[in-house]
C-alpha cells in the first residue's frame, strides 16, 4: 500500500500539469460548497432572527426556495388566474401581532402577460392572512405541446425584509382545451372543470352538403337542425376515475348525456370508472365527484401534481 501511494505521489510530481489541473479543481469545488454552505448558514441566521422577532411571511404556494408548479392542461388560448394565499402566521394560534407591508411582482415568459390583482399589500393582524390572483394572459397562438411560464414574487418590505416565489410552468395539451380539480379540504366533493374555448365544430357523421371531418362554424351549427347537431363535435371528454376513492354524481347533465361509459365491480357491486362525453364548442362545464376520503384535498395542478381523475381529450 505505501509503495502504492509513494507512487501516486511521485506520478503527480512528474506531471505538473496534472498537479496544476487538480489544485484547480478541488479548489473550484472547495469554492462551490463554501458559496453553498454561506447560503444554507444565512437562511439558518435569517429564519432564526424573524422568528424570534415573531416574524412570519409564508404562502400557499410561494416559498424562498422559489418552487415550481406544471399546468399540464392549459389550454393554450385562455386566460389562467393563480389565485395566492400569504399569512403572518407560524401556526394557528401564534402569529405576527404589527402588519406586513408587502409588494408584489410577476415576469411573464414567452407569449404571456402578466396581470396582477394588485402589486402591493398589507397582511393585517385580524387574520394575519391576504389573498392576491395572478393572470396569465396568452398573447400569441400557442400549439399542442408548447411550454412558457411566469415567475410570481411577494416581498415583505417592513418590519423585516422577506422574498417567496414560485414559478408557474404552462404546458399546452390540447389546444383550446383546459382542465383543473377544484377542492377543499373536509369538503365532501370535488369538482373537475373543464373549459372549451374552441368556437368551431367538426361533422362526425356526413349529412346534406357537409363531409366527415368538416370544419363549421358555430354559428352554422346554431341554424342546424338537433339531429344534424347531434353529427357535429367541438370537443369530446374522458374522465377515468377509481370508485374506490371517488363517486360520480350521476345526476350531473354529462353523464346523463354520454357517449359511453365503463364499469367496474367493488364489493360486489358495479360502479362507473370512467365515461366520455361531447362539450360543446366556448362552453366551461363543471362535474361533481363524491370524495370517500374528505380529509384530503385533491385540487389540481396546485396541490397534487397529477390530477385523481384523469383527463383526455379528442
Amino acid at each position: 500500500m505505501k509503495k502504492r501511494v509513494k507512487r501516486a505521489i511521485k506520478f503527480v510530481k512528474e506531471h505538473k500539469k496534472l498537479r496544476i489541473l487538480s489544485i484547480t479543481a478541488i479548489s473550484i469545488l472547495s469554492l462551490f460548497l463554501i458559496i453553498n454552505f454561506g447560503r444554507y448558514v444565512k437562511t439558518i441566521i435569517e429564519n432564526y432572527i424573524t422568528r424570534t422577532q415573531r416574524f412570519y411571511f409564508n404562502s400557499d404556494k410561494l416559498t424562498t426556495d422559489n418552487k415550481v408548479f406544471e399546468v399540464n392542461y392549459w389550454s393554450g388560448a385562455d386566460s389562467y388566474p393563480v389565485i395566492i394565499d400569504v399569512n403572518s402566521l407560524d401556526n394557528s394560534l401564534r402569529g405576527t401581532d404589527i402588519p406586513i407591508d408587502y409588494t408584489i411582482s410577476c415576469i411573464p415568459g414567452t407569449g404571456l402577460l402578466c396581470d396582477l390583482s394588485k402589486t402591493s399589500s398589507t397582511i393585517g393582524t385580524t387574520t394575519n392572512k391576504d389573498t392576491f390572483t395572478v393572470t396569465a394572459v396568452p398573447t400569441q397562438t400557442f400549439q399542442d405541446g408548447a411550454t412558457t411560464q411566469i415567475t410570481v414574487k411577494a416581498r415583505a418590505e417592513y418590519p423585516f425584509e422577506k422574498e417567496l416565489s414560485a414559478t408557474f410552468v404552462f404546458v399546452v395539451g390540447h389546444y383550446e382545451l383546459s382542465y383543473k380539480i377544484e377542492d377543499k379540504i373536509n369538503q365532501p366533493y370535488l369538482e373537475a372543470v373543464i373549459s372549451n374555448t374552441v368556437d368551431t365544430y367538426k361533422v362526425k357523421q356526413p349529412f346534406g352538403d357537409y363531409t366527415y371531418n368538416q370544419e363549421i362554424t358555430q354559428n352554422v351549427y346554431e341554424t342546424l337542425s338537433d339531429e344534424d347537431k347531434a353529427k357535429c363535435v367541438s370537443a369530446t371528454i374522458t374522465l377515468s376515475f377509481n370508485p374506490s376513492d371517488f363517486r360520480l354524481d350521476m345526476t350531473n347533465y354529462y353523464y346523463q348525456h354520454k357517449k359511453s361509459e365503463t364499469i367496474t365491480q367493488l364489493g360486489g357491486f358495479d360502479y362507473v370508472n370512467s365515461f366520455t362525453f361531447d362539450v360543446k364548442a366556448q362552453t366551461a362545464i363543471k362535474i361533481k365527484f363524491y370524495k370517500i376520503h374528505v380529509d384530503q384535498d385533491y385540487t389540481y395542478p396546485f396541490t397534487t401534481s397529477t390530477p385523481v381523475i384523469a383527463f383526455s381529450a379528442s
